[in-house]
């Protein structure tokens, strides 16, 4: 598989904030460009912190734990996202062969399923997008005037309607990528909860495509 490195420009991005209150947190991601898509890695530790003890006996009860990730790339400057994408993931302990199970599900894919024995492992397998394909490159300027960025999502247990439906391509349809954002606000600026934890990140610096 062919492999190109994604340059990244130099953007220092401050957390973006409505009514005083903190949305998007800027986080560097790992950017590559292979078989024909842009690849992420991005970790999200925070959605859920292993020294927590609430939270570990939730990972420990035998009960799922679902984590749905709203993926979104922008360009520089634009204000509506350019791809959006869907990750939901399911965390298990199954106490008869005692390993904790990873169920991850992506737009479009397959379900991948991972077992570990270390609880650690399988949180950090759970809260990473490793590899996440966020667009495909041909779709993308070239150069370093058209940079680019990403924003995440991360919701754990939402309880918003609508939030587990299924990923297949009707989640994708048209006037997907507006309601995102739609959801992004309400999400934050709402004082009713729709997740045990919501954590928003925001890709930087920005980066782009070498030129070919």
């Amino acid at each position: 598989m062919r492999r190109r490195a994604l340059l990244v420009a130099g953007l220092s991005l401050p957390a973006l904030a409505i009514g005083g209150r903190e949305l998007l947190r800027a986080r560097r991601a790992d950017f590559v460009e292979a078989g024909g898509g842009v690849l992420m890695t991005v970790a999200t530790p925070e959605l859920l912190p292993v020294r927590d003890g609430e939270v570990i006996r939730a990972l420990e009860s035998g009960f799922a734990t679902t984590l749905v990730f709203e993926v979104a790339l922008y360009r520089s400057g634009g204000g509506r996202p350019l791809v959006s994408r869907r990750r939901v993931v399911k965390l298990q302990w199954n106490p008869w062969k005692e390993r904790f199970t990873v169920v991850i599900r992506d737009d479009e894919s397959s379900p991948i399923t991972a077992s570990f024995a270390s609880r650690d492992d399988a949180v950090a397998r759970a809260t990473s997008l490793e590899r996440l394909r966020v667009a495909d490159a041909d779709a993308l300027e070239r150069g370093p005037q058209a940079t680019y960025f990403v924003t995440v999502l991360a919701q754990r247990n939402p309880i918003a309607a609508g939030a587990l439906e299924g990923t297949g391509a009707g989640d994708r349809a048209q006037g997907r990528d507006l309601a995102v954002f739609s959801r992004w606000i309400g999400i934050f600026v709402s004082d009713a909860p729709t997740a045990e934890k919501t954590v928003g990140i925001r890709t930087a610096p920005a980066f782009y495509l070498v030129r070919r």
